[in-house]
């Protein structure tokens, strides 16, 4: 059996880091070789079908991994940033500690990606949260250590909110698999518990997810945490989240809260990525805009919906890995993460790395032929016109906007050689420039006729261009959005309103 291998596999070579001290950053190297190697063989035999139960246990009682569209998707991203982090930093100082974390941080999640029941889902995201927490605060910088703090304190209570509901799934179902879950509701469609017990699930899992007053804490948390470590909560962790809220999608009806979360964190996420003066913080909200399109298109429902929302996590995910490496580089190049700062020191930038912020910038927006614009497509292709239709194309101007004071970092200067990490960037950067072909051969069902249409492309290049206009409109008129909800305290107040809000929407009395 693989699939257990998976997470198992980094959780020995997390401990043999720590035994083999000299040599803990080859443990990278090795995970990803023998990470691919499974994925390719297990997808190229079983073709995604059916459940594995770990230790032979079946039922309401065994240990359920799955292998399929979702699972492979995810895994795929989670292999290119395992590739692109462990390529960073093999030129840095870390000790063996660290490589252990990075470790067990894919152990986590890789198992949290394969999982089909509640209780193991609830256990690997809380092993995620203290991992992710304890990566924030490496450096031991106050900054990221007050940052990880608030962000396991507000965890702590999504979880909570998460195991109630699973308590009373498993009361009424007496099973925590998913799959009995579903066959539970379906045979009393009409039970008052369900709304509760989804508002619960959903609400649990948001703080994870990157969705707008439920993930409050992540701005700091990703902004603060070193280069690599941020490129890998952005691009992969906050995703797991994602994966979670596919999987309870497909047992409970969550189109509306869905629709709504998405509408208001991709507007709220790029309201304050257009505000951020920070080049991190500036990304960090973006990833709360993009997420927000993601929860806009599994709203959708559909199979075509759900091929679009996985092309756009891959899509995202190496987009924004690539972004937050580039943008250390060029900080590091230039001593500051201020965008005026990177905009006055531009000619320090490295070449290589200039290309990178080429490439990821051009990306986030959607410039066709680069991933995010196929993924986009595909999202908007399945949609059904209406309101869906303009929260999708208000967050790609939103997205577009985003970026505007980017813009000068990729204007033309003299070739700057100096010494940085381009590898790490080249990693990401061959598959966000050839994900449209890679993307047709993991998802035959794309819609690429459509995708590629020249009604598709001039409304692509008509909502970059939409975006391009406002974010130059606003450049030099700062927002008056408030700061202070960011505090924790206003964090576990927004949580508990979130609860309720996904909990009436649900249609609960």
């Amino acid at each position: 059996m693989i699939l257990p291998l998976l997470p198992l596999s980094h959780a020995f070579l997390g401990f043999l880091s720590i035994a083999w001290g000299r040599s803990a950053r080859a443990t990278l190297i090795c995970a990803f070789l023998f990470d691919a190697a499974a994925i390719g063989l297990y997808y190229a035999g079983s073709r995604w079908f059916g459940p594995v139960f770990v230790g032979g246990w079946k039922g309401p009682v065994g240990i359920a991994l799955a292998f399929d569209p979702v699972s492979l998707a995810f895994l795929i991203l989670g292999v290119l940033l395992e590739l692109a982090v462990a390529v960073y930093v093999w030129r840095e100082q870390r000790r063996p500690y660290f490589f252990m974390l990075l470790h067990a941080l894919f152990a986590a999640a890789y198992a949290l990606i394969l999982a089909q029941d509640l209780f193991n889902i609830y256990v690997i995201l809380e092993l995620l949260t203290l991992t992710s927490f304890l990566l924030v605060a490496y450096d031991r910088r106050a900054r990221q250590v007050w940052a990880s703090l608030k962000y396991l304190l507000l965890a702590s209570l999504g979880m909570s909110l998460f195991l109630l509901g699973a308590a009373i799934a498993y009361g009424y179902t007496g099973s925590f698999n998913l799959a009995e879950i579903r066959t539970g509701i379906a045979g009393s469609p009409d039970g008052p518990w369900i709304a509760a017990c989804a508002a619960l699930l959903v609400a649990g899992v948001a703080v994870k997810a990157g969705i707008f007053s439920f993930s409050l804490w992540l701005p700091a948390a990703h902004s603060t945490a070193s280069t690599a470590i941020s490129a890998l909560l952005s691009g992969f962790v906050i995703n797991m989240g994602v994966v979670v809220l596919i999987r309870l999608d497909s047992v409970f009806r969550l189109d509306l809260p869905l629709l709504v979360l998405g509408a208001v964190t991709g507007i709220a996420g790029a309201a304050y990525a257009i505000a951020s003066l920070d080049v991190k913080r500036l990304l960090a909200f973006s990833t709360l805009s993009q997420i927000g399109y993601l929860l806009v298109g599994l709203s959708l429902s559909g199979g075509a919906a759900l091929t679009g929302v996985l092309a756009y996590a891959i899509a995202h995910g190496s987009v924004k890995g690539l972004l937050f490496l580039a943008a250390g580089e060029s900080s590091r190049a230039v001593g500051s993460t201020l965008i005026r700062d990177l905009i006055g020191g531009r000619r320090r930038i490295p070449t290589g790395v200039r290309f990178g912020l080429l490439v990821g910038i051009l990306g986030i927006i959607g410039i066709p032929p680069l991933a995010v614009y196929v993924a986009k497509g595909a999202i908007l292709a399945s949609g059904k016109g209406g309101i869906d239709q303009a929260i999708l194309i208000a967050l790609g101007v939103g997205s577009a906007a985003s970026f505007v004071k980017l813009i000068p970092l990729l204007r033309p200067w003299n070739r700057v050689r100096a010494p940085s990490r381009t590898g790490a960037l080249w990693v990401l950067v061959l598959p966000v420039v050839l994900f449209a072909p890679l993307a047709v051969r993991l998802f035959p069902d794309i819609p690429s006729p459509t995708v590629w249409s020249g009604g598709f492309l001039w409304k692509g290049f008509a909502t970059i261009g939409a975006g391009l206009l406002l974010g130059r409109f606003l450049l030099h008129r700062p927002l008056p959005l408030p700061q202070r909800i960011f505090r924790a305290e206003f964090g576990v107040l927004a949580i508990l309103a979130g609860f309720l809000l996904i909990y009436l929407l649900l249609g609960g009395v």
